[in-house]
């Protein structure tokens, strides 16, 4: 923000030096001499003087005029727009000091002030070039970005030595609508006008955000994850020895790979949509016969933005396949191949509310379905297969660049064919994302980020039933936190190493477990 108003500083005063009145020679000397000192940005030698020329000749516009120039050079704006607002209100009026006097409430951000003096130019037909690059500035900050680039184009079409800083401004104006690509164009030919200016060096800052945001936001991209791991508890060992009977090596290392394609084409006006496609393996070094899985995911999410809130309708489907055999005692010898195991589904409307440029929140309502095939079924109470409502409640907090915070609350009803799987789910959770380098040492040696997440989740099952050893209406606590390091240590790769525990606390022994599981790989994005 402060370089933007430095800027619009730079770009309000330098093109435009006031044109003096043509009646200097008839003017008495203090107000020469004030002149003089004005144009020789002797500022506050020229206020001194021409502050006794106001007093002792009010109704001077001219000294009016210069006087309110000298405040404005000086930045003393509200003192400048006293005097400017006389210098164009006094007989005769003064044409300079309305276009003065709109520039600097621009500067102060009196924008209906501003607008006032703006209709009257218009009307007049004052200085129309740089009245229509002022109106565009204004309808800039409005946020009212196609009409600013009307403006600036108006501008550069009456007069062409404003074709620079026009081209600046409207590259500005299509950055704040995201239309990455055109501000680019103005950009580059902002720069080659006058590559040694001023505003050319601003325009090659501003170039290097948008080509960064330009890969950010690229319509297609692939994200490819190698981690290498250790897990403590890959078949969640009961903690009760008597509810763990015979299981053993339950710890072991892994290997997960992951695979995301992301589709978000840039769409002129407020439609929005998104797809991805996201494969998962996970392989075991152990029990890999029982608990290696496959799963391959495809979301949509078309939208609308209204402006300070977007509606978009949410489709997600999972399919799961996992080496298992559904026998209840697999032969000794049994080495199962993958079977389909799951097939997951949820639909739902999204809303997303911009509370401000830092905070938004987002309400998610839908439907999910659970499908389980190849299924260890004891009887029809064990079938797993669900459907049921799943909610979320979600605020995001951009405290700082590439920094946020995530807190979430999901409620899940889980309305299963068989009695012991019904259950009502609540969770709670958080998740920081922290950079801990400065710009310029994350410039040098790549962004360091600290990935902190949390939950717990609540779920009650609905009805009593008997797991053999203890008949109880089953009850689970999980609790799981992560910590993680993220090093990206060149533009396409990052490495990541990452710790989660796990507790799981039940009413239920068998379900009773406690996991740790550490993660180093890479990651790679295209």
């Amino acid at each position: 923000m402060k370089k933007l108003i430095l800027i619009s500083l730079i770009i309000s005063f330098l093109p435009f030096i006031p044109k003096i009145p043509e009646v200097r020679a008839q003017l008495p000397v203090t107000l020469e001499e004030g002149i003089r000192q004005y144009q020789q940005e002797n500022f506050e030698e020229a206020i001194e003087i021409l502050t006794q020329v106001r007093k002792k000749d009010p109704s001077s516009p001219q000294a009016a005029f210069f006087l309110g120039m000298a405040y404005k050079q000086a930045l003393e704006f509200t003192k400048a727009a006293q005097h400017l607002r006389d210098a164009a209100t006094l007989r005769p009026a003064i044409r300079e000091a309305v276009v003065e006097l709109i520039d600097t409430y621009y500067q102060m951000n009196l924008l209906e002030e501003a607008k006032k003096w703006l209709e009257l130019a218009e009307k007049e037909k004052i200085a129309p070039a740089r009245i229509a690059f002022l109106k565009g500035l204004i309808l800039s900050r409005e946020n009212r970005n196609q009409e600013a680039i009307a403006a600036f184009e108006k501008a550069k079409q009456l007069e062409p030595a404003f074709a620079q800083v026009a081209d600046f401004q409207i590259g500005i104006c299509l950055i704040k609508d995201r239309r990455l690509d055109r501000a680019k164009d103005r950009l580059q030919a902002v720069i080659s006008k006058d590559p040694l200016s001023d505003l050319a060096t601003f325009a090659r800052q501003y170039l290097a955000s948008v080509e960064e945001g330009l890969f950010l936001e690229r319509p297609l991209r692939l994200t490819v994850g190698i981690f290498a791991g250790y897990d403590t508890n890959i078949v969640a060992k009961p903690l009760e020895s008597s509810a763990a009977g015979d299981i053993t090596d339950e710890e072991g290392t892994t290997l997960t790979t992951t695979v995301r394609l992301d589709y978000v084409p840039r769409l002129e006006g407020p439609w929005l949509f998104n797809a991805q496609y996201t494969f998962a393996s996970v392989v075991n070094s152990k029990h890999t016969h029982s608990h290696d899985s496959l799963a391959n995911s495809f979301s949509l999410s078309p939208g609308y933005n209204f402006g300070r809130f977007a509606v978009n309708l949410n489709l997600n489907y999972t399919n799961y396949l996992l080496r298992t055999d559904p026998d209840l005692v697999p032969a000794p010898d049994s080495s199962p191949g993958y079977k389909h195991y799951l097939d997951y589904v949820s639909l739902g409307p999204a809303i997303r509310v911009f509370l401000n440029q830092a905070n938004l929140l987002e309400v998610f309502a839908g439907y999910e379905v659970k499908n389980y095939y190849n299924q260890k079924i004891t009887g029809p109470d064990s079938i797993r297969d669900a459907e049921g409502l799943r909610t979320y409640l979600s605020w995001i907090w951009l405290f700082r660049e590439n920094a946020f915070l995530n807190l979430r609350y999901d409620y899940t009803r889980e309305n299963a064919d068989g009695r012991q799987w019904s259950n009502d789910g609540h969770r709670v959770s958080a998740n920081l994302t922290l950079p801990l380098m400065s710009d310029q040492t994350a410039r040098r040696l790549g962004p360091l980020t600290l990935q902190l997440a949390g939950s717990a989740f609540f779920q009650d099952y609905k009805y009593e039933v008997n797991y053999g050893t203890v008949t109880e209406t089953r009850k689970d606590r999980v609790y799981v936190g992560s910590l993680g390091l993220a090093w990206r240590f060149y533009k396409y790769a990052s490495l990541i190493g990452q710790y989660t525990r796990t507790q799981n606390k039940s009413n239920v022994p068998i379900y009773e477990y406690n996991r740790d599981q550490y993660a180093l790989g890479l990651e790679f994005r295209y």
